[in-house]
Parts: C-alpha cells; structure tokens; sequence
C-alpha cells in the first residue's frame, strides 16, 4: 500500500467494542496486550458480554492492570492464566480459577508460536501518514501475537505515545480497530521506606560509571535509581524504564555513552510510570522500545560491557538460592519474569554482575526474608554475585556454602542473625 491506499483500509476496519468482542467465541485462547500497553476499552467489552462466552482462556502479563477479569463474578466465564502475577489475582487463585505460566520473558515469544491463541487484544496509537500505528507503552511479546493470533483486535487509544524503535505494525496487520480515547494505565511514583532507601545506597556502591544497568520495578528499584545520581555516563538496557530512569536521563546521569550497542539510546520493551513518563518518550528517538527477543536476550546482551542487572527477591537461601515467586503456603505473588535472562546476560558481559536486592524481613519485621532455605527457587545460587538488605552487602561470587553462609547472616536483620547461625550450626 501507498501512503493512501492504507486509509479506505482502516476505515471499513474500525467498528465499536461491542461489535468487534463479538468475533470472540466459547471455548478460544485470547492473549491481552501485557503491562500498562493491556487494552481497557476491549476487556471491558469481554467482560460485558461474558454470559455468551464460556471456558475462556485468557492469558496475561500483569503490571498495572485492574484485573477486571479476575472478579468473581468472571470466574465461570474466563479462566486466567499469567506469566506475571498480581495481588488482584488472589481471589481467582483462591477459586482455582487462575494458574501460572513459569517462563522467562526471553522464551514468550517462543510459547506462542507453539500454542493456538485465536485472539489478541492489543492497543496501538492512531496510525501516521504512512498508515504504521505505534505499539506505545509496551512492545514486549506484541510482535508476535500479531503475527501468530488467528484475530488481532486493537484499541486506538488517541492517548496513548508513539515511541521509537521496533514499535510499528502496519493497519493492514490488523482485523479491527476499536477507536478510544480511555487514560492510559499508569504506574504511580513510588516512595520508598528508610529501609529501602539504605539498600539503593548500597547498591549503587556496587555500580561503576559507564555502567549499564537492568533494573526492576517497585520501591527498591526506585530507590536504587535515585542512589546513582552521582554517577557519570551510565547506561540502560532494561526490560522496563519508569520516572526515576527518566530523571537521571534529565539530570545528564544516563547517556548511554559507551554502550556497544544501542549507542546513546535507553532501550526497554515496557514503560511502568506515570504520564510525564509517557509524554517524555512520545516520538523520543533517544528511547527506543524493542521486542523481548532482544531486550531480554542474552546474546545480546553480551556485546554489552559492565552490564548490571539488579533484581529482587522474595527470600534467601544461606546458600545463595533466589525466590522471587512464592512464598510457602500463598498463592504466586510475582513471577520469572526477565530476571533470569539479565542474570545470564550479565554472566556473559565483560565486567557484568548479577545483584539481588531485597528487605531483610517480611510481614511487619515478623519474618526473615534471608532463610536456611527456601521451597521455591527462581534464580540459582552459582549466578548471583551479591545480595544486599538494608544491612549491607553479600558477595557470593566464588564463596563456599560456609562463606555465604556467613555474609548472608551478616546481612540479615539482627533479631534473626542468632538464629539463624544456630540453624545453621546444626545442618553442618
């Protein structure tokens, strides 16, 4: 198509949300655009028409969604299931109603070329003269649900920013269009503890200049960026950016500089923020979004120098085992993720490190999040380089099981150093 041909096109393919939901049938897997990027107008639709639909499958990657689909009232209709948790989801998990997906973000794409989704619900910006539509927040695993649903139904939401990099699908890759003007999911500005804010200055400690980094979302990812203030020419290769990366990028901290690749462009697959986050990368060439194949691979990683991924965790085995998913007798409170695909990335760049950073206790201080051992384990113990509380660091790299041991306890919250040293006394 020609820079016109494209519009009569999209025009015969726009049509309301209710006429578009109508496609969907009983019994059909349908993938929701993931994060902040999940279409709102077209869920609420599927949820409106529920009492035609029924054994649903609806698959999703959750940041920022309210999860409508997870009220009771949607159980008999839709089963979900989610390559990332949220809280939202208890009451479905509760009701057997939801199960998880443990995949690394990198392999997603793979996932669904192997599988049938007959739909996907995506949101797109409205498309440019040469009749392209951005993807906006989030590119993730997007890409390829266009190519491999069987229907591809998009919102266009008016709002929504048209950034740069591999974030463009033609209208002519897509069934219907459903036009909007619905506010953007957003992720607020978080304000991290006293405890929280100890573990980013404990953090950046550990980070060079020219670094580049990887960082989560949440509380101690936002005081982990706001510590590398004082940092020169830093880096972004990460799966998501929020405001505090957009800050540092203001205060003339990350340049991306010396990156091998990507040079001088913050790169992620998702922004997790608010509007001003939103506004700062519409048509921001020097922010780019790319597909979770490249964001998330390690391969590319690699050509990466001082690479710095940092993550977090719900506990920590003396030895060094990471659970970032579960917590014994609870339902799955977060995910895989991109987690271990930075680890391995990290591992393979030259001067890269692995970092855990968590709180050295959970439930109101009632708790050890630093364990003799942990049921479940996301990230194993031979990746990780440190792990840091709000008591300081643990170098685990090249340490014994007694080493570790050791730092881990140093590191834990002291009412619970005594014991644990007893514990451990006792299985050695």
């Amino acid at each position: 198509m020609n820079n016109t041909d494209w519009k009569p096109h999209y025009t015969k393919k726009c049509t309301t949300a209710e006429n578009a939901i109508q496609l969907i049938e009983s019994s059909q897997t349908i993938f929701l655009a993931p994060m902040c990027n999940e279409p709102q107008v077209l869920v609420e639709e599927l949820i409106r028409q529920k009492a035609r639909l029924q054994e649903i499958l609806l698959y999703t990657i959750i940041l920022g969604s309210p999860c409508k689909y997870a009220d009771p009232i949607c159980h008999p209709h839709f089963r979900i299931r989610t390559f990332l948790n949220s809280t939202l989801l208890k009451k479905a998990y509760e009701n057997n109603n939801c199960d998880y997906v443990p995949v690394n973000f990198s392999d997603i794409p793979r996932w669904i070329k192997e599988e049938k989704i007959d739909v996907a619900l995506i949101q797109v910006s409205r498309p440019d003269a040469n009749g392209f539509c951005s993807l906006g927040l989030s590119v993730d695993v997007v890409q390829t649900l266009i190519k491999e649903a069987t229907v591809v139904i998009a919102e266009v939401n008016s709002n929504l920013p048209y950034t740069c990099g591999e974030t463009l699908v033609h209208v002519s890759q897509i069934d219907k269009f459903v036009p909007s003007d619905r506010p953007l999911l957003t992720i607020p500005n978080s304000h991290p503890a006293k405890e929280e804010l100890a573990i980013g200055k404990y953090v950046a400690t550990l980070i060079p200049d020219y670094a580049t980094i990887q960082v989560g979302v949440g509380k101690i990812a936002a005081s982990i960026v706001r510590s590398l203030q004082s940092k020169a020419g830093l880096g972004v290769h990460s799966g998501s950016i929020s405001d505090e990366i957009m800050q540092l990028i203001n205060l003339g901290v990350i340049t991306n500089e010396r990156k091998e690749i990507n040079r001088h462009k913050t790169v992620c697959t998702t922004l997790t923020g608010t509007n001003d986050l939103y506004k700062f990368c519409h048509q921001n060439k020097s922010v780019e979004l790319y597909p979770v194949s490249y964001t998330h691979n390690a391969a590319i990683i690699s050509k990466i120098s001082l690479f710095y991924s940092i993550n977090s965790a719900l506990e920590v085995s003396l030895s060094g085992q990471i659970n970032a998913e579960q917590v014994e007798d609870s339902h799955v409170v977060a995910g895989v993720g991109g987690q271990m695909d930075f680890i391995h990335g990290s591992k393979l760049s030259p001067g890269g490190r692995a970092i855990i950073a968590l709180p050295s206790t959970a439930k109101n201080g009632a708790e050890s999040r630093i364990k003799i051992h942990t049921k479940y384990v996301t990230s194993l113990k031979s990746e990780i380089d440190y792990v840091v509380t709000e008591y300081g660091i643990a170098k685990l790299f090249g340490k014994s099981l007694s080493e570790r041991a050791q730092s881990l306890i140093a590191i834990a919250h002291p009412k619970f150093r005594a014991a644990l040293t007893e514990e451990y006394k006792q299985l050695v």
